[in-house]
Protein backbone atom coordinates (compact mmCIF):
# COMPACT_ATOMS: atom_id res chain seq x y z
CA UNK A 1 0.00 0.00 0.00
CA UNK A 2 1.70 3.49 -1.15
CA UNK A 3 0.50 7.14 -0.46
CA UNK A 4 0.61 9.43 -3.06
CA UNK A 5 3.17 12.43 -1.25
CA UNK A 6 5.71 12.26 1.69
CA UNK A 7 7.39 15.01 3.19
CA UNK A 8 11.01 14.51 4.97
CA UNK A 9 11.16 17.35 7.33
CA UNK A 10 15.61 17.95 7.57
CA UNK A 11 15.56 21.65 8.23
CA UNK A 12 15.41 21.72 12.15
CA UNK A 13 18.78 23.91 14.03
CA UNK A 14 19.48 20.56 15.72
CA UNK A 15 20.30 22.99 18.72
CA UNK A 16 20.66 20.27 21.91
CA UNK A 17 22.09 17.37 19.10
CA UNK A 18 25.04 20.50 18.10
CA UNK A 19 25.45 18.88 14.93
CA UNK A 20 23.18 18.27 11.96
CA UNK A 21 20.39 15.56 12.47
CA UNK A 22 19.88 14.62 9.41
CA UNK A 23 23.43 13.77 8.29
CA UNK A 24 24.17 11.68 11.57
CA UNK A 25 24.50 8.14 10.83
CA UNK A 26 23.79 4.89 12.83
CA UNK A 27 23.87 2.20 10.29
CA UNK A 28 25.54 1.42 6.93
CA UNK A 29 27.05 4.62 6.75
CA UNK A 30 23.87 5.89 5.64
CA UNK A 31 23.13 9.56 6.96
CA UNK A 32 19.11 9.42 8.13
CA UNK A 33 17.88 11.66 5.65
CA UNK A 34 19.23 9.06 2.90
CA UNK A 35 18.16 6.75 4.78
CA UNK A 36 14.15 7.52 5.47
CA UNK A 37 13.83 9.05 1.49
CA UNK A 38 14.61 5.72 0.69
CA UNK A 39 12.18 4.03 2.84
CA UNK A 40 9.39 6.55 1.85
CA UNK A 41 10.17 6.26 -1.74
CA UNK A 42 8.72 2.52 -1.74
CA UNK A 43 6.31 3.60 -0.21
CA UNK A 44 5.14 7.16 -2.13
CA UNK A 45 4.68 7.86 -5.63
CA UNK A 46 6.68 11.47 -4.37
CA UNK A 47 9.20 12.32 -2.00
CA UNK A 48 10.06 15.65 -1.15
CA UNK A 49 12.85 16.99 1.56
CA UNK A 50 11.60 19.59 3.43
CA UNK A 51 14.03 22.46 4.13
CA UNK A 52 15.28 25.85 3.69
CA UNK A 53 17.19 25.28 0.58
CA UNK A 54 20.54 26.36 2.46
CA UNK A 55 22.12 23.16 1.89
CA UNK A 56 22.07 21.10 -1.25
CA UNK A 57 20.83 17.56 -0.57
CA UNK A 58 20.46 16.58 -4.53
CA UNK A 59 17.17 15.45 -3.44
CA UNK A 60 13.31 16.76 -4.62
CA UNK A 61 12.47 19.79 -1.92
CA UNK A 62 9.91 21.90 -0.63
CA UNK A 63 11.29 25.04 0.64
CA UNK A 64 10.99 25.16 4.53
CA UNK A 65 9.98 28.93 5.98
CA UNK A 66 12.28 27.89 8.39
CA UNK A 67 9.47 28.70 11.68
CA UNK A 68 8.92 25.38 12.81
CA UNK A 69 7.30 22.07 12.17
CA UNK A 70 4.07 23.10 11.11
CA UNK A 71 5.27 26.03 8.86
CA UNK A 72 6.80 23.74 7.14
CA UNK A 73 3.85 21.75 6.78
CA UNK A 74 2.06 24.64 5.51
CA UNK A 75 4.55 25.00 2.77
CA UNK A 76 3.98 21.17 1.53
CA UNK A 77 0.38 21.52 1.66
CA UNK A 78 0.62 24.42 -0.20
CA UNK A 79 2.19 22.61 -3.03
CA UNK A 80 0.15 19.96 -3.06
CA UNK A 81 -3.46 21.14 -2.28
CA UNK A 82 -5.36 18.15 -3.26
CA UNK A 83 -2.76 15.36 -1.83
CA UNK A 84 -2.46 14.24 1.65
CA UNK A 85 0.79 14.11 3.17
CA UNK A 86 2.83 11.60 5.11
CA UNK A 87 4.94 14.02 6.89
CA UNK A 88 7.83 12.25 8.82
CA UNK A 89 10.47 14.08 10.64
CA UNK A 90 14.25 13.25 10.56
CA UNK A 91 15.37 12.35 13.95
CA UNK A 92 14.06 9.07 14.09
CA UNK A 93 15.94 6.23 13.84
CA UNK A 94 14.13 3.61 14.90
CA UNK A 95 11.30 4.35 12.33
CA UNK A 96 11.10 1.53 9.71
CA UNK A 97 8.83 0.24 6.88
CA UNK A 98 6.73 -1.89 8.43
CA UNK A 99 6.06 0.91 10.68
CA UNK A 100 5.33 3.65 8.20
CA UNK A 101 3.30 0.91 6.21
CA UNK A 102 0.65 0.36 8.98
CA UNK A 103 0.14 4.11 9.13
CA UNK A 104 -0.59 3.79 5.76
CA UNK A 105 -2.85 1.41 6.16
CA UNK A 106 -4.71 2.58 8.88
CA UNK A 107 -5.43 6.00 7.37
CA UNK A 108 -8.43 7.26 7.74
CA UNK A 109 -9.19 9.65 4.86
CA UNK A 110 -12.61 11.10 5.92
CA UNK A 111 -10.32 11.93 9.27
CA UNK A 112 -8.32 15.38 9.57
CA UNK A 113 -5.36 12.78 10.14
CA UNK A 114 -4.12 9.96 11.07
CA UNK A 115 -1.20 9.36 13.46
CA UNK A 116 0.46 7.41 15.99
CA UNK A 117 -0.76 7.60 19.86
CA UNK A 118 2.71 8.15 21.81
CA UNK A 119 4.22 5.83 23.95
CA UNK A 120 4.98 8.25 26.58
CA UNK A 121 2.24 10.36 27.01
CA UNK A 122 -0.88 9.15 25.05
CA UNK A 123 -0.94 12.08 22.62
CA UNK A 124 -0.38 12.27 19.13
CA UNK A 125 2.55 12.04 17.19
CA UNK A 126 2.71 14.90 14.56
CA UNK A 127 5.63 14.32 12.88
CA UNK A 128 4.72 10.84 11.71
CA UNK A 129 1.42 11.35 10.27
CA UNK A 130 -1.12 11.73 7.28
CA UNK A 131 -2.73 14.75 6.65
CA UNK A 132 -4.91 14.97 5.12
CA UNK A 133 -6.21 18.18 2.82
CA UNK A 134 -9.06 19.03 4.85
CA UNK A 135 -6.70 19.86 7.41
CA UNK A 136 -5.08 22.26 5.23
CA UNK A 137 -7.39 25.33 5.44
CA UNK A 138 -6.78 24.51 10.17
CA UNK A 139 -3.21 24.38 9.47
CA UNK A 140 -3.10 27.63 7.83
CA UNK A 141 -5.38 29.33 10.35
CA UNK A 142 -3.30 28.10 13.58
CA UNK A 143 0.19 29.68 11.91
CA UNK A 144 -2.23 32.89 11.06
CA UNK A 145 -2.76 33.06 14.52
CA UNK A 146 0.49 32.65 15.89
CA UNK A 147 -0.18 28.83 17.07
CA UNK A 148 2.22 27.08 15.86
CA UNK A 149 2.15 23.58 17.47
CA UNK A 150 1.05 20.62 15.54
CA UNK A 151 0.75 18.49 18.64
CA UNK A 152 -2.33 20.73 19.43
CA UNK A 153 -3.64 21.19 16.45
CA UNK A 154 -4.01 17.21 16.12
CA UNK A 155 -5.64 17.39 19.03
CA UNK A 156 -8.22 20.10 18.38
CA UNK A 157 -8.58 18.08 14.89
CA UNK A 158 -10.50 14.95 13.83
CA UNK A 159 -7.45 12.33 13.96
CA UNK A 160 -7.43 9.01 14.24
CA UNK A 161 -4.82 7.97 16.64
CA UNK A 162 -3.28 4.34 15.86
CA UNK A 163 -1.39 2.40 18.34
CA UNK A 164 2.16 1.70 17.94
CA UNK A 165 3.35 -1.95 16.75
CA UNK A 166 6.95 -1.36 17.75
CA UNK A 167 6.78 1.49 21.20
CA UNK A 168 10.13 2.39 20.35
CA UNK A 169 10.21 3.11 16.99
CA UNK A 170 9.50 7.30 17.07
CA UNK A 171 12.42 7.57 19.61
CA UNK A 172 13.51 10.91 18.99
CA UNK A 173 17.26 11.69 18.51
CA UNK A 174 17.46 15.21 19.73
CA UNK A 175 21.18 14.69 22.03
CA UNK A 176 23.59 13.08 22.48
CA UNK A 177 21.76 11.01 25.30
CA UNK A 178 19.51 10.19 22.89
CA UNK A 179 21.83 8.94 20.30
CA UNK A 180 23.38 6.54 23.04
CA UNK A 181 19.97 4.96 23.63
CA UNK A 182 19.45 4.39 19.90
CA UNK A 183 22.50 2.72 19.29
CA UNK A 184 21.58 0.18 22.76
CA UNK A 185 18.89 -0.73 20.72
CA UNK A 186 20.31 -1.21 17.36
CA UNK A 187 23.29 -3.00 18.96
CA UNK A 188 21.29 -5.06 20.98
CA UNK A 189 23.21 -3.64 23.93
CA UNK A 190 20.56 -3.09 26.55
CA UNK A 191 20.95 -5.28 29.66
CA UNK A 192 18.85 -4.57 33.67
CA UNK A 193 20.40 -2.44 36.01
CA UNK A 194 19.14 -1.83 39.55
CA UNK A 195 19.56 1.74 41.03
CA UNK A 196 18.43 3.46 43.42
CA UNK A 197 16.09 6.81 42.53
CA UNK A 198 15.64 9.42 45.16
CA UNK A 199 13.01 12.53 44.99
CA UNK A 200 12.58 15.68 45.90
CA UNK A 201 10.01 18.79 45.65
CA UNK A 202 7.10 17.70 43.44
CA UNK A 203 8.36 14.52 42.16
CA UNK A 204 8.29 13.41 45.82
CA UNK A 205 4.55 14.66 45.85
CA UNK A 206 3.88 12.42 41.94
CA UNK A 207 5.11 9.60 42.86
CA UNK A 208 4.48 9.69 46.72
CA UNK A 209 8.28 8.35 48.03
CA UNK A 210 11.29 10.04 48.56
CA UNK A 211 13.33 7.28 47.17
CA UNK A 212 12.62 3.66 45.26
CA UNK A 213 14.99 0.98 44.30
CA UNK A 214 13.96 0.59 40.29
CA UNK A 215 14.91 -1.90 37.30
CA UNK A 216 15.77 -0.15 34.07
CA UNK A 217 17.58 -0.96 30.93
CA UNK A 218 18.21 2.28 29.59
CA UNK A 219 21.46 3.06 29.55
CA UNK A 220 21.64 7.16 30.38
CA UNK A 221 19.61 9.70 32.85
CA UNK A 222 17.80 10.92 29.66
CA UNK A 223 16.88 7.27 29.08
CA UNK A 224 15.40 6.84 32.56
CA UNK A 225 14.08 10.11 32.98
CA UNK A 226 11.47 9.71 29.84
CA UNK A 227 10.50 6.05 31.31
CA UNK A 228 9.90 7.45 34.37
CA UNK A 229 8.29 10.28 32.55
CA UNK A 230 5.48 7.81 30.66
CA UNK A 231 4.99 5.94 33.98
CA UNK A 232 4.66 8.60 36.43
CA UNK A 233 3.28 11.60 34.30
CA UNK A 234 5.80 13.91 35.43
CA UNK A 235 5.15 17.65 33.61
CA UNK A 236 8.66 18.48 33.76
CA UNK A 237 11.35 18.57 30.43
CA UNK A 238 14.89 17.53 30.89
CA UNK A 239 16.32 20.91 30.66
CA UNK A 240 14.19 22.25 33.69
CA UNK A 241 15.56 19.64 35.68
CA UNK A 242 19.43 19.25 37.65
CA UNK A 243 20.63 15.74 37.70
CA UNK A 244 22.90 14.02 40.45
CA UNK A 245 24.71 10.61 40.67
CA UNK A 246 25.86 9.26 43.18
CA UNK A 247 25.86 12.59 45.27
CA UNK A 248 27.59 14.36 42.42
CA UNK A 249 26.02 16.64 39.58
CA UNK A 250 25.99 15.10 36.22
CA UNK A 251 25.39 15.03 32.63
CA UNK A 252 22.31 13.45 30.82
CA UNK A 253 24.52 11.48 28.88
CA UNK A 254 26.56 9.76 32.02
CA UNK A 255 26.55 5.89 31.25
CA UNK A 256 24.57 4.24 34.09
CA UNK A 257 25.80 1.44 36.31
CA UNK A 258 24.78 -0.79 38.26
CA UNK A 259 23.83 0.03 41.95
CA UNK A 260 24.24 4.28 40.82
CA UNK A 261 21.73 6.18 43.02
CA UNK A 262 19.90 8.70 40.61
CA UNK A 263 18.49 12.16 41.51
CA UNK A 264 16.29 14.14 39.31
CA UNK A 265 15.64 17.69 41.32
CA UNK A 266 12.88 19.85 39.85
CA UNK A 267 12.73 23.53 40.15
CA UNK A 268 11.45 24.59 43.46
CA UNK A 269 9.39 27.81 44.04
CA UNK A 270 9.82 30.56 46.07
CA UNK A 271 10.98 33.27 45.51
Amino acid sequence: MKIETSILLVGGKSTRMGQDKAFLTYRNNTPEYLRLYEILHKLSDHVYLSHPGTIDYGLPFIADPANGPLAAINAAAEENEESPLLVVACDLPLLEWETLEHLIRERDPSADATAYRSSIDGRPEPLCAIYEPSIFPKIKAAIEDKHFCPRNLLEECNTKLVDLIRPHALMNANSPADTLEIRSFLEDARTSKSIELRYFAQLKEITGTDSEPYQTESVTPSGLYEELKAKYHFPHKQKQLMLAINGDFADWATPLQEGDEVVFIPPVAGG
